[in-house]
This record gives C-alpha cells, structure tokens and sequence, in this order.
C-alpha cells in the first residue's frame, strides 16, 4: 500500500511540474498574447528562434506594453522580442 502511495505522490508531483512549464512549440500562431519574436528584423516562431546557436546572438532586448507599442505600433502590443544576430565575418 505505501509503494502505491509513493507511486501516485511521486506522479502527482511530476505532472505539476510539467503543467509550469510553457510550451511554446505552436503557439506563436495559436496565442495572440505570446510576444513577437524579430530576428535581425524579421518575424520569427518561438521553435525557430530555440534553434538558434546561442554563440551567434550578439544581443537581445524585450519590448513590453507601452515600450512595444510606441517602439513597433500596436500590433506588437503583447510585447517584442529582439534579437540580433552577430555578423557573419568573411
């Protein structure tokens, strides 16, 4: 019986902690509220911008609420995300 009992405390726990964490995989397109992501100025999924190589971002800077608005205009109302790519050196 306390094997039982450990078992569903031990999944209980488990499934709250996957219930925090956001996933953001498709929802770029399925909630308006997510903010925009613009890589070197171009509109961008939250699953492409993941896949970047963290070694190639020089910076990154979030936009929200009023920032956002009177930065980018009212479409990107629910906040702007900013990232800027390093130059690539030929």
């Amino acid at each position: 019986m306390k094997k039982i009992l450990l078992l569903l405390v031990f999944t209980t726990n488990l499934l709250l902690l996957q219930a925090q964490v956001p996933d953001h995989s498709n929802a770029a397109k399925s909630d308006p509220s997510l903010p925009t992501y613009l890589v070197d100025g171009v509109e961008m999924p939250y699953a492409k911008v993941l896949k970047i190589n963290t070694a190639l971002i020089e910076s990154m800077n979030v936009y929200k609420g009023p920032d956002a608005i009177a930065k980018f205009g009212n479409k990107y109302k629910h906040g702007v995300v900013l990232v800027k790519l390093k130059k690539s050196k030929k």
